[in-house]
Order: C-alpha cells, then structure tokens, then sequence
C-alpha cells in the first residue's frame, strides 16, 4: 500500500472520527441517567450505567487524539510550520472563543440553576461570570477542553516540525520502534504505567494546566497518530493484528468490569484494573483502526462528506441542546423509556439543524469550526480540472 499522496483522502481516518464524535453525543446523552454527578440530572439514575460506560470510556476520546494527530500530519504534507500554525488555529480559536462566550454559558446557568446555587436570569449570570470576579474564579469551558488541548498539542507538534529532521526521526522511530508485535504490546505497556503512577494520584481534570495524566496519555497518542500517519508498515501491521487486537479487547473489558464491579477489584495496589483499562484501550484502538484501514480506506461518498463537515459544527452545539433539553423536560417526570429516547432525537436532530443553518451563512461558518466559503471563480469556463479531494474538504 503506497503512502497517499496529498491529494488522497483517507476516508477510514474520516470514518473514525465521525464514529468516534458520534458515540460521544450517545454518550453524554447516558450521563444524564449515570449514578454520578454531571451538568444536569434526570430524575432517574441508573446504576448499570456505571459498568456500561466502560464500553467506550477507555478509548473515545483516546481515538479522538489519535486520528486528531493523523489529520494534521496529513494537513501538513503540502504546508510549512508557519501556513499549519494559522490554518490550524483559523480552524479552532474562533469556535472555542465563540463557545466560551455563545455556547457554554447557557450550560452553566442551566446547572447552577438546577443545582440551587444561583436565581437569577441567564444575563446576570453572564454578568458575574465574566467580571473581573468571574475570570479570577476561573471561566468553565466545559465540553470545549477537547478542542483547548486539540489546538496546544498542534502547536506542540508544529514545534517539532520546525526542526530539521525532527518529523523524519519520529516517523522513523514509529516505522521501526513499533513494528510487528511491539506495535501490539509496548503502548500497552506505557498506557498501563501511566495510568498506574499518575491517574491513581492526579486524576483527569480536563484542565489544561494540571491535567498531568491526561497530557501524558492524550499527547503520546497525538503525537503517534502524526508520525504514524504515512507510515504504510505500521498500517499494515494494524491491519494484520486486527483480529488479535479484537480478541485481547473481548477479554480485556469484561475483566475491566469485573474489576471495577468488586470491592476486592484494586488488587496489586491497583496494577490490575488499571492494566486492564490500559489493554482494553489500545486493543479497542487497535482493532477499530486495522478493520478501518483494511474496509474504508476508499469507502468515500457524498454521506461522508457531509458527515465530515457536520461532526465538528455538531459537537460544538450538542452539549448545550441536551443540557437545556434535560432541564426543560425534568419537570415533566416522563418515563425514562420516553425520556431518554426523546433526549437523543432532540440533541442530534438539533445539532443537525445547527449545522444546516450556520452552513448557510457566510459570516458564522468560522465560528462553528467550518472553512470559509471558497469564492467563485470569475471565469468558471476557464478552469482546466477538479479540485483533489483534500483540496476539497
């Protein structure tokens, strides 16, 4: 398999991220109905929940970075450190200054509101929350740390790439360090480590400047995502592997759950079930990215791309859709089979909607993460060919 050309698309990369984004509205929708606390709660609450997270929890967002990293090494195959630096963050700040102001304050009134610890209206809320008391407390981004730490860890990369032969060496040492079976046992290794020394005393806060076990597990797979992402050997060895990363993880989350679910599961000072979490998340990776490559590296179409562009618009407004919706509909006690089927239509239905209109709209299409329109060409007849697929996207 050649490596793609810039003018290639990777459509199982584009595949797994819109797959990936996807689980995590289902996901946040599950939260309103988890036996822990979140923006706002459901009147019901369902202990299984807590087991059944644990399906995608390890890896979601793991993946996300991932193909997160993969994305910009593809970006960068045809631009120099500086042209990815203000493509990259046309294509971020303004959605996450945007959501700071536009989108999360409405989430964080609804849940002071629902919680008792504010009376007010939402433009009193606003009020405090961005005056100088407000910015000293700290301003909640809430869902929007995904994109915070996706725009550092491309500047982090961009860095390396300013240095002569930086990006050949780390391709390099992907290319050999993890071929063949080290590609299968060394992350499990490291994830299994760092889950061990830093997440048992730090935790994941999703806050940028002491989320020490986050950076150590998100950033390491950024970065292997971007060297790995032309490496055609380490492709083709996920793609070899793939049944095997399969059966590790089929074995690696029941035990997971296992552990978890037992008062006695923090065996060997907890070596065990973080060893477990840290298996079942590369497994998980490995097997849905070696069935990607091998299925729908050329499974583009029309459907894709439209996924493609909607996933990111999406996921900026789902958050606040299904926090309002939650709240909206708690007074009316309906039955959870009514309720939480009701939840998914609305927060992905609206989000579609969003999407369709901003879209449309010349001046908002930068503030929901989409490209500005491409202008007309003053003499269409004149031009002599197509643009490539990237060009396109």
């Amino acid at each position: 398999m050649p490596a793609p050309t810039p003018s290639q698309r990777r459509a199982d990369i584009d595949w797994i991220r819109v797959g990936a984004f996807g689980l995590l509205i289902l996901y946040h929708v599950g939260l309103v109905y988890a036996p822990w606390d979140w923006h706002v709660h459901s009147p019901y609450s369902f202990e299984p929940l807590r087991y059944a997270a644990l399906v995608t929890n390890p890896w979601r967002l793991t993946l996300l970075f991932l193909v997160s990293g993969a994305a910009l090494r593809f970006m960068s195959r045809r631009l120099n450190p500086w042209a990815v630096v203000k493509a990259r963050m046309a294509r971020l700040v303004p959605p996450f200054l945007f959501g700071v102001l536009v989108l999360v304050p409405p989430q964080a009134w609804i849940e002071a509101m629902d919680k008792g610890s504010f009376h007010q209206g939402l433009l009193a809320w606003c009020m405090a929350q961005f005056s100088p008391a407000g910015f000293a407390a700290g301003i909640p981004i809430n869902h929007l740390w995904f994109v915070l730490y996706i725009g550092v860890y491309s500047l982090v990369m961009v860095g390396v790439m300013a240095i002569p032969g930086a990006v050949r060496a780390g391709e390099f040492a992907v290319r050999w360090i993890l071929s063949g079976w080290r590609l299968l046992i060394l992350p499990m290794i490291y994830l299994t480590v760092v889950r061990q020394q830093l997440f048992a005393t730090l935790g994941l806060s999703n806050h940028l400047t002491t989320d020490w076990y986050n950076h150590a597990m998100s950033l390491a797979v950024f970065a292997f995502g971007f060297f790995a992402a032309l490496q055609e050997r380490v492709w083709r060895d996920f793609e070899r592997f793939r049944w095997i990363f399969t059966g590790v993880a089929a074995v690696a989350l029941p035990a997971l759950i296992a552990l978890q679910a037992s008062p006695d599961g923090m065996v060997w000072n907890g070596w065990a079930q973080n060893a477990a979490y840290a298996i079942d998340q590369w497994a998980t990776m490995g097997a849905i990215l070696g069935f990607g490559s091998r299925h729908l590296r050329a499974a583009d179409g029309p459907l894709l791309r439209y996924l493609t562009d909607a996933v990111f618009p999406c996921y900026l407004a789902h958050q606040t859709i299904l926090v309002a919706c939650a709240y909206v509909l708690k007074p009316a006690h309906l039955p959870a089979a009514v309720e939480a089927p009701l939840l998914v239509s609305v927060t992905l239905g609206g989000s579609l909607a969003v999407y369709e209109v901003v879209r449309r709209i010349g001046w908002m299409r930068p503030l929901w993460g989409l490209k500005p329109r491409a202008r007309k060409a003053a003499a269409p007849a004149a031009a002599t060919e197509a643009p490539s697929p990237a060009e396109a996207a």
